[in-house]
């Protein structure tokens, strides 16, 4: 992980600790396996290109507070593997053709991304003991940490911090000061993976995680 993570990793924890005065009312770890995919479009023709989504883990460590009847407030800092593959090798404009567009394909070439993703979220729950049923809202920053890819084109200018939202639903099931839960998550970005133009690159995820959560004495 590159080192200048750790610092703002390290201050949005602390702060969370700090700005509720206490202990957060619960933390703990999720980890399970996402569904990516890309959007590829040609801006200067306005084409759409075909990806195909790719699988790969994910894990997040996570801390709630700002506790009330139902809302709180909980961070999760995470890892994820995004990309796509797709069977284009290049894509050619004839001008002098009425602007025809010829796609040429190959074998199947696969990008990967992989990101610390960092996302403040608002937390409904309902508790109906033993089961707590929640949903997620809230913004997420991406810090990219590393691609590689099989193509022979590979990016020139990726984008080194990229925002998107995430949005979930989960289901959790209370042992005393202890939740297991079964948690997905959609996360569509709202900036693009690069800016070499005419290209652009925007990353979609959906995962599913299994996780536990410590819930703090007396909260």
């Amino acid at each position: 992980m590159n080192r200048r993570f750790l610092p703002i990793v390290f201050l949005l924890l602390a702060s969370t600790y700090g700005l509720s005065g206490q202990w957060p009312s619960s933390f703990g770890l999720k980890g399970g396996v996402a569904l990516a995919n890309q959007s590829y479009r040609i801006t200067a023709i306005d084409q759409e290109l075909n990806t195909n989504a790719v699988t790969g883990p994910t894990l997040s460590l996570f801390v709630e507070a700002f506790k009330s009847q139902h809302f709180s407030v909980q961070l999760d800092v995470g890892y994820a593997a995004k990309g796509s593959s797709t069977t284009i090798q290049s894509v050619t404009v004839n001008h002098l053709d009425n602007d025809r567009i010829t796609i040429n394909e190959g074998e199947a070439a696969k990008s990967d991304y992989t990101y610390l993703s960092l996302a403040p979220l608002a937390r409904y729950r309902w508790d109906l003991e033993p089961l707590c049923p929640y949903l997620l809202l809230g913004p997420r920053v991406d810090f990219l940490l590393r691609y590689s890819t099989e193509s022979e084109y590979p990016l020139e200018q990726q984008s080194q911090t990229i925002l998107g939202l995430s949005l979930g639903a989960g289901l959790e099931y209370r042992l005393q000061n202890l939740g297991l839960f079964a948690e997905l998550q959609y996360l569509p970005d709202l900036s693009p993976v690069t800016h070499e133009e005419p290209l652009l690159i925007n990353n979609n995820m959906l995962s599913f995680c299994l996780g536990i959560r410590w819930i703090v004495s007396g909260e």
